[in-house]
Order: structure tokens, then C-alpha cells, then sequence
């Protein structure tokens, strides 16, 4: 993938969700920023900085289940 800012949403490990806000910490140190983490449905949203070379492999770290990109949905 190439760099650029990647929005993306993170699914953790339904064993991990009490750790949700560890692993948000880490993906912040990074270089993400961390938008929101809804503890209740373990889920991390953010983005990488502009000039990140990071991709969404970097950022599927130790208890991430999944990771893809947030896209905007537009109605006509």
C-alpha cells in the first residue's frame, strides 16, 4: 500500500477487549490518531498521519482481530 493517510477501523479480540484502550495506546504511539474506542463493541477507529508509511498490516498489532479502511459513504 502507498503512504498516505489511511482511515481505518479495528475490530480487538473479543479476549483482548478489556485491553482495548492498551492496544489503542499503542497503535497512538505509532503515529495513529486515535479517534474513538467504543469499549462495548471493541472497536478502534483513526487514521495514520498523512506522511505515514505505515500500512494496515503495521497496524493489525497483537490483539487486533481485524483491520480495514474506514471509507466515507455518501448519499445522493
Amino acid at each position: 500500500m502507498k503512504s498516505g493517510q489511511i482511515n481505518f477501523i479495528a475490530s480487538v479480540k473479543d479476549s483482548n477487549i478489556d485491553k482495548i484502550d492498551l492496544i489503542a495506546r499503542k497503535l497512538s504511539d505509532m503515529g495513529c490518531r486515535v479517534e474513538r474506542v467504543m469499549s462495548f463493541s471493541g472497536v478502534i477507529t483513526g487514521s495514520t498521519v498523512s506522511n505515514s508509511k505505515l500500512s494496515l498490516d503495521d497496524l493489525k498489532i497483537e490483539g487486533i482481530k481485524n483491520i480495514e479502511m474506514d471509507r466515507d459513504v455518501r448519499a445522493f
